[in-house]
């Protein structure tokens, strides 16, 4: 069976949300599936050199496979009159007929399931990809938006969560019924990852030089300034330890004056957006302390690296490490982040962690999502025969 696919994200960037979209539209145009990726406007993600080279990759993997990429100018990602033009040009695009329309993030979300709602035809699916009901916003706003994906979750005919912990939070606030629910992990090539990480290390040496690495935006829900704070918490009783940081974005002067300010500056290392294989491959550890977080793809990466985490106990993160493959902590506390990255690993470690990664496979990512949308397509045409 060969389905029609329209995916519709907010924005294009290096973010796990986009990753995790293009990878899905390539993936599926692969099958034999016929794709079409619609996002808003991509510069208002404020994406470096780098990470637009990343994600032009995947749109030219896109295109060459087939697939149409379709850019919405009006969709942008603040609120604003243009979400009533953003509405306009989506239903537009949903006008020329799909049997499945996958809707992805907050904004593309609300403005997508309005707009498909009048859709006769389509099946259509949400997700969130997280939330943003902690650490982003006030309480009226974040009131707001709750009470918006409340009346929008019965526009669908299924919601995905990244992970158990996801679909939890959202159904404790009355969103969507428990029915309308499903559970699939964000999907990393996991075997790809590993092969690239394993032939590093044939080349250059097994000498771990980070102590830890760390990967992903540098914004402040990803928490990097407690991770400064625990670095150099750390570095009063390990004074040579070094931390990598692979990623960039706005808050990266900040947390480099940070660096400086507590005197580690010579202890951690801001790569900006690279590859970030090399410093996977010569770390003894991974850490993400974000404030808030979907599932965190960066772990699952990390994980096929072999690597044990040291993770913020919030939605997702906790979900994925378990004793086995690191520790999850409370970041607010500087002593405790100091401690889990002082934990020494047992050697039986990394093969948990490298296991613990092939349930996130992006194969597997591939598989549930197919067959459950030719599940609901397939309840669609029973109901309208």
């Amino acid at each position: 069976m060969s389905l029609r696919i329209l995916h519709l994200i907010t924005r294009m960037d290096g973010g796990g949300s986009a990753v995790n979209t293009i990878l899905c539209a390539i993936g599926q145009q692969h099958a034999g599936h016929r794709v079409t990726l619609a996002c808003g406007q991509s510069e208002e993600s404020q994406m470096t050199g780098s990470e637009r080279e990343q994600l032009d990759a995947r749109k030219r993997q896109f295109s060459e496979a087939g697939g149409e990429y379709v850019v919405i100018p009006a969709m942008l990602r603040s609120p604003g009159w243009s979400d009533i033009t953003a509405y306009k040009q989506i239903r537009a695009l949903i006008g020329r007929g799909f049997d499945i329309i996958h809707t992805h993030t907050s904004k593309a979300g609300a403005i997508g399931r309005m707009a498909a709602s009048r859709s006769s035809s389509a099946v259509v699916i949400h997700t969130p990809h997280g939330h943003i009901f902690h650490g982003y916003f006030g309480w009226l706003m974040t009131a707001a938006f709750i009470t918006i994906e409340r009346r929008l979750a019965g526009r669908c005919a299924a919601l995905v969560a990244l992970t158990a912990a996801e679909r939890d939070d959202h159904l404790a606030l009355g969103i969507g019924r428990s029915s309308l629910w499903r559970v699939i992990p964000s999907g990393v090539d996991v075997t790809a990852l590993a092969d690239s990480v394993d032939a590093w290390r044939a080349a250059h040496g097994d000498e771990r030089n980070w102590d830890a690495v760390s990967v992903g935006r540098l914004t402040s829900i990803k928490g990097m300034d407690r991770l400064i704070r625990g670095w150099a918490e750390l570095c009063r009783t390990k004074p040579d330890a070094r931390l990598a940081i692979v990623g960039d974005g706005e808050e990266r002067a900040n947390l480099e004056a940070m660096s400086s300010e507590l005197g580690i500056a010579s202890n951690v290392f801001f790569a900006g957006w690279s590859d970030p294989v090399p410093y996977l491959a010569a770390a003894r550890s991974f850490v993400l302390l974000s404030h808030n977080e979907g599932m965190g793809r960066a772990v699952v990466e990390a994980f096929a690296a072999g690597l044990p985490c040291v993770v913020a106990d919030v939605c997702g993160l906790r979900e994925l490490v378990n004793k086995d493959c690191g520790v999850v902590l409370d970041a607010g506390d500087v002593l405790e982040v100091a401690r889990g990255l002082a934990t020494p690993w047992p050697e039986t470690m990394p093969a948990a962690c490298r296991q613990r990664a092939q349930g996130y496979s992006l194969q597997k990512m591939l598989d549930d999502l197919l067959q459950l949308y030719i599940s609901l397509h397939q309840k669609k045409l029973a109901r309208s025969a």
